[in-house]
């Protein structure tokens, strides 16, 4: 350990570490939160150190996962209870269906510690959950995890739901692509899909909605498969092919061959989605689903279009609107890279490691 890096500010960072995927190891949105968020605060002069909260199980007996997602459990709080006495802050990233659980029990470790803690919570669930939580557990909620010194979500509108809170800040999702030179066209021919392939990420509807686009137009699908995704809707398919998992590195090279994100997620805890994010950053536009977070992020007509969720044919008409007037998709490039500066890194963690310095001095 060199000399400046023993005098850092420390920082348990928990939450689901991108390992080597496999079919019960699907990379996804939490994940590259995590490693974006450990990134940044090394830039930021902290020292992260981690423990990983990921381990997705499928295809099993019930009793089977759930006797996995136990011990997944106690090897987090064990893991926690070890660390968090040589480390000046826990900062905890998690969706909001584990939080009452695990965020609860973590904040009863750092209690007895006395660390602050930090929560972080992907996604728009959080009202969902909060709503359908009982008298008991909305009573655990408001003294435990909803109590951490600051607790970041990801959305307006879970912001505005808990604003009695002065804890709660706003903390999007941010990503900072270098996206490489792009000749700006005036038609659309490639359009991509960029997400883990299952049907609420609305895999079928862009299938569907790109079938009887013009010959010209081509749909890439990139993902990771899951259990879930019917690739039968690949057979015989006349504008789209699957193009396997793209490594994060070769995203931008991605975006720049293409013209078009086509992004019709339900997804039932879609936030910021990380490959809009990426899209916007290299200047491509998105037609996406009015769901979740997306119309957050996506403004109708200025940096993409939004259309009903499972609606492959307001996909489509939103599409062949942008093939018939290309000064719209012209606009809507210039848009999107606007939109993609403001979600920029830099932009949100110089002030969130501001507050965690704020933190480890009180």
């Amino acid at each position: 350990m060199g000399k400046n890096e023993s005098q850092m500010p420390k920082i348990l960072l928990i939450g689901p570490l991108a390992g080597a995927e496999s079919a019960t190891n699907i990379i996804g949105g939490d994940k590259v939160m995590m490693a974006n968020t450990a990134h940044q605060l090394r830039l930021m002069g902290f020292t992260p150190d981690t423990i990983d909260t990921s381990g997705g199980v499928t295809n099993l007996p019930l009793w089977k996962i759930r006797a996995i997602r136990m011990v997944r459990f106690l090897r987090v709080v064990w893991g926690v209870a070890s660390k968090c006495r040589r480390d000046q802050i826990v900062f905890l990233i998690t969706p909001s269906f584990s939080a009452l659980i695990l965020a609860s029990t973590i904040w009863v470790i750092c209690k007895i510690t006395r660390r602050p803690m930090v929560l972080r919570i992907t996604g728009t669930g959080l009202i969902q959950t909060y709503r359908t939580y009982g008298a008991l557990a909305r009573w655990l909620a408001d003294r435990t995890y909803l109590r951490c010194a600051l607790v970041y979500l990801e959305t307006h509108e879970l912001c505005r739901f808990f604003n009695d809170r002065a804890n709660v800040r706003w903390f999007p999702n941010t990503r900072d692509i270098k996206a490489p030179d792009r000749v700006r066209r005036d038609k659309i021919n490639k359009l991509i899909f960029l997400a883990r392939l299952e049907m609420d990420k609305g895999l079928g509807e862009a299938l569907e909605a790109c079938r009887h686009l013009p010959e010209n137009c081509h749909l890439t699908v990139f993902g990771p498969r899951t259990s879930d995704a019917d690739f039968s809707l690949f057979d015989d398919h006349p504008r789209a092919t699957y193009g396997g998992v793209l490594d994060p590195a070769e995203v931008p090279r991605a975006f720049s061959e293409h013209d078009l994100l086509v992004f019709p997620s339900y997804f039932k805890n879609e936030g910021y989605p990380g490959s809009i994010l990426e899209a916007f950053q290299c200047g491509l536009p998105v037609v996406a689903a009015r769901w979740g977070g997306v119309p957050e992020l996506v403004e109708h007509e200025e940096n993409g279009l939004l259309v009903e969720p499972r609606c492959a044919a307001g996909l489509k008409a939103a599409i062949q609107r942008l093939l018939e007037d290309p000064g719209l998709y012209r606009r809507l490039c210039e848009g999107a890279e606007r939109r993609g500066d403001y979600f920029r890194n830099a932009n949100w963690y110089d002030r969130v490691a501001e507050e965690l310095r704020n933190l480890r001095r009180q």
